[in-house]
Parts: structure tokens; sequence; C-alpha cells
């Protein structure tokens, strides 16, 4: 059964090809079903949802960082809490998900940042519960629209399933 499939190992871009090719020239016209390369998937989410996120995040780390430098580490604390709970309720939409590309690529960009979030407040000794919707960054965040049942299934399965297993951190 594929529910029951471990995807961890599996490139999700694969999926996209995947369904292309599963289609035929006709299908895959009615559709509009092409797949969307990552490089070209990153041109769109990066600067209208990445680049906006981290410039905020920037703002919030220095304050936060000031504000543990005066020695006020409650109130550093509650500024990147709140940060992570906005970022936590940010919602992704993609009106023509396809096999989920873009659904993923913004995932994993919002993960990482969370990774960063998560270690600034550790640094500060704060170990936040995850546990719970809207507690942490997760597949709930997207919402995705695509005619091609096939297409959704993918996405659900391999992807947004995949997704709920990782975890990122700061890699620096």
């Amino acid at each position: 059964m594929p529910q029951k499939a471990d995807w961890s190992a599996v490139e999700p871009a694969i999926f996209g090809t995947l369904l292309e090719r599963a289609l035929d020239k006709d299908e895959r016209a009615r559709l509009g079903a092409h797949y969307t390369p990552r490089a070209y998937v990153e041109r769109l989410v990066l600067p209208t949802i990445v680049e906006p996120l981290r410039a905020d995040w920037e703002a919030v780390k220095a304050a936060a960082v000031e504000l543990a430098d005066a020695g006020d580490k409650a109130a550093a604390i509650s500024e990147l809490r709140r940060f992570h709970a906005n970022l936590c309720g940010t919602t992704i939409l993609d009106p023509a998900c396809g096999t989920g590309n873009f659904l993923y690529v913004a995932l994993e960009h919002l993960k990482r940042l969370e990774g960063e979030i998560l270690d600034l407040l550790a640094s500060l000794g704060e170990m936040p519960t995850l546990e719970g919707p809207g507690l942490s960054v997760d597949p709930h965040q997207l919402l995705g629209i695509e005619a091609n049942p096939r297409a959704a299934a993918i996405t659900e399965l391999g992807v947004v399933d995949r997704l709920s297993a990782m975890a990122f951190s700061n890699p620096s």
C-alpha cells in the first residue's frame, strides 16, 4: 500500500516527473500538468514567502539578542516565542499544486527558519514544547488545490507524509 510506504528516502521532486510521464500528451495539456523543477519553484518561493519572513526574523533576532544582552532574557524569549507562533500560523496556498513541489519547498524553508528560532531559544535556556497543532511548523499549514486526483494523492502520500517526520536545525 502506498499509504504505508516509507517515502523519506525519495526526493519529492521525482513525483512530478513520474506523474507527467504517466499522463498521455492530451491529458497533460488538458490538466496543465507540467513538472516545475526546484530551481524554478525557488524563484517564486524565495521572494514571496522566505525573504519576507527572513527579514522579519532578522529584526526579531536582533531585538531578542539586544534584550538578552541587556539582561532581560524573559523579554527576549517572549519576542522569539511570538515570532515562532506567527511562523507556525503561516499558511501556504498553492492553487494548482500538482505533486506538491511548491508546497514541499516552501515548508522545507519554513522548517529551516524554525530550526534557527529553536536554536536561539535553546541558547537562552528555553526548550519549547513542539507537540500539538500550532506548536511547530508542520504540513497542516499547507493548502493545495489540484484537479488531478492522482497528483493530489501523490502530494498527500509522498510529500506531506514525508515532511511530517522531518526535523530541521540550523546547519551552522
